[in-house]
């Protein structure tokens, strides 16, 4: 009986701490350079599926909408996606609309919310008018 108690005094600590996946998995959504929501599954280990998508409603001045999905490895802090462009053009410079990735970087704050960070080569995925660049709340941070 005693080895039980020891054993169930190891184990129910960590029962009690959401793994990586359980915490960040799920549905996100926020403000930004648009409406953005941002969808994350877990597949394995630090790999995770990612869909991310920006609105701006139609207006007088215009609108814009657009998506990306892909994986991405993530820790606690968070990590970097990259999707290649398919209209990059090895044979000129990388510059422009001509970049080889679209980089976006994924922030966990301390505050709970997720930071995402276009950093280069996304306007192949997005019209000019918005982008991926946002903050965002999990949809279970009101629970």
């Amino acid at each position: 009986m005693n080895r039980f108690a020891v054993l169930a005094a190891a184990i129910l600590p960590l029962l009690a701490v959401p793994t990586l996946a359980q915490e960040h998995e799920g549905f996100w959504s926020g403000q930004g350079e648009g409406d953005i929501t941002l969808d994350l599954t877990h597949v394995e280990n630090d790999v995770y599926k990612i869909s991310i998508n920006t609105v701006v409603p139609i207006s007088d001045v215009g609108g814009c909408a657009g998506g990306i999905d892909g994986e991405v490895i993530l820790t606690s802090e968070g990590g970097n996606f990259f999707v290649e462009n398919e209209d990059y053009d090895p044979q000129q410079e990388e510059a422009g609309l001509n970049r080889r990735y679209c980089e976006i970087a994924l922030t966990f704050n301390e505050d709970g919310t997720l930071t995402t960070e276009e950093k280069t080569g996304c306007l192949y995925y997005h019209g000019a008018a918005c982008g991926f660049s946002g903050t965002l709340e999990h949809d279970a941070a009101g629970l």
